[in-house]
């Protein structure tokens, strides 16, 4: 039997490493946008709001786009 990455099933690190840069992007930018809230500056707490959302849709998209390509094959 083979050796898989941490005793999980192949591709299970990988989800956890995207989930974790995910998790990572989104309590940092969060954190900006309140501050930026308490500051008063409404349009950059949105702005940094959206790179929020562009950045978790591409990671989403590139991990799920590849899975896709992986059953296809």
């Amino acid at each position: 039997m083979a050796e898989t990455p941490l005793g999980r099933p192949i591709g299970t690190v990988r989800a956890y490493l995207a989930m974790a840069i995910v998790a990572v992007f989104l309590a940092g930018h969060l954190a900006g946008a309140i501050w930026l809230l308490t500051q008063g500056e409404v349009e950059s707490a949105l702005a940094l709001l959206g790179a929020v959302s562009l950045e978790a849709g591409t990671v989403t998209g590139f991990y799920f786009g590849a899975r896709g390509a992986q059953r296809a094959a």
